[in-house]
């Protein structure tokens, strides 16, 4: 039997025995009549596990009670790296690499942001600011171009700390550095950033009232009857849905990186070029 069959049959299990007096086990979603914007999908399971779809991505995590009109649902992190780096060939830029940051998260964190092109791991590495200009910091994607050299790695730094980060650098700070291998089949490189792993986890409320349900603070959430199969098949479609990546074929071969490393950025260690590039 397999592992997946055995959590259908457990699933099926808890399910029959605490449907009784669980009442907030059952799939929700948002009333969005008439609303043209995307909607909020949630499942709540009797295992204390929990699903919540919103804007494209997903979260899961466990639900604990708080008292008989409240659940709390706090998000566990999923192990993905918050820095994704892919390499392809572009034919018309064969002598420049370009690196082309997607999609970046706007917001505090474009400031703390910082990318060097070392020829080796082991010589002190002189770091770039990426948005080092005000006007890039609202723009949500930002290309460098650099003439071809004997860079063999690309280091892309974040903040250690995500709590403590300002619009205005504060020097020295932690940062993590995540080194990849520069192939020099490839001349142009994708940075994309997951900002489900860089955030903090989420921890959200599902209040039961009189008139319904609500996730947060006001968002009205309705509460729909499917049966334990319908719950299960609806999972599986909405993962798959948000999961289609598609439009990453375009982004060429997604590179591993090389090395994660915690390091101190201090002033005398960062290069300020006045246009960025």
């Amino acid at each position: 039997m397999t592992s997946k069959k055995i959590y259908y049959l457990l699933f099926l299990f808890v399910f029959f025995i605490t449907r009784v007096n669980a009442q907030f086990v059952g799939y929700y979603k948002m009333d969005d009549e008439g609303l043209d914007i995307p909607t909020y999908s949630l499942f709540i399971l009797p295992d204390n596990k929990f699903y919540f779809f919103k804007y494209g991505s997903w979260k899961t995590g466990k639900w604990n009670e708080i008292d008989k009109e409240n659940i709390e649902l706090i998000e566990i992190k999923s192990e993905i790296p918050p820095i994704e780096v892919y390499g392809k060939s572009d034919e018309n830029k064969k002598e420049t690499t370009t690196v082309n940051l997607f999609g970046y998260l706007n917001g505090p964190l474009k400031t703390y942001a910082f990318i060097n092109f070392p020829k080796d791991t082991i010589s002190p590495k002189k770091f770039q600011p990426v948005f080092n200009v005000d006007e890039k910091l609202r723009e949500n994607k930002y290309v460098i171009t650099k003439k071809n050299e004997e860079s063999n790695w690309l280091t892309f730094s974040i903040p250690a700390n995500k709590n403590k980060v300002k619009y205005e650098i504060s020097y020295p700070f932690d940062a993590i550095n995540y080194t990849f291998p520069m192939d020099k089949k490839y001349n142009y490189y994708y940075i994309i950033e997951n900002i489900d792993s860089i955030l903090q986890p989420v921890a959200l409320t599902l209040t039961k009232q009189s008139n319904g349900y609500y996730i947060g603070i006001d968002r009205y959430i309705k509460q729909k009857e499917l049966t334990t199969t319908e719950t299960l098949k609806k999972i599986q479609d909405a993962k798959i849905s948000v999961e289609n990546e598609s439009y990453k074929k375009n982004f060429g071969t997604k590179i591993p990186y090389h090395s994660v490393e915690k390091i101190i950025i201090n002033e005398s260690s960062v290069l300020t070029l006045p246009n960025g590039n």
